[in-house]
């Protein structure tokens, strides 16, 4: 997702609860939650983040 940080994080998370939790047979469980930069770039403009949720079946 692109954007502004931390809004695009914010927008990740609300994806996440509204379209991916609810259509998939897992709910989050304790634990951190990791927000993952795979290929950085010199001023962070066009980085690629990813949101790492801990689950578990539900």
């Amino acid at each position: 997702m692109g954007g502004p940080y931390p809004q695009t994080l914010q927008k990740t998370w609300a994806t996440a609860a509204a379209e991916w939790f609810p259509f998939n047979p897992w709910r989050l469980r304790p634990g951190p939650e990791i927000v993952a930069v795979p290929e950085p770039t010199d001023d962070l403009s066009t980085v690629t983040r990813e949101l790492w949720l801990p689950v578990e079946p539900a």
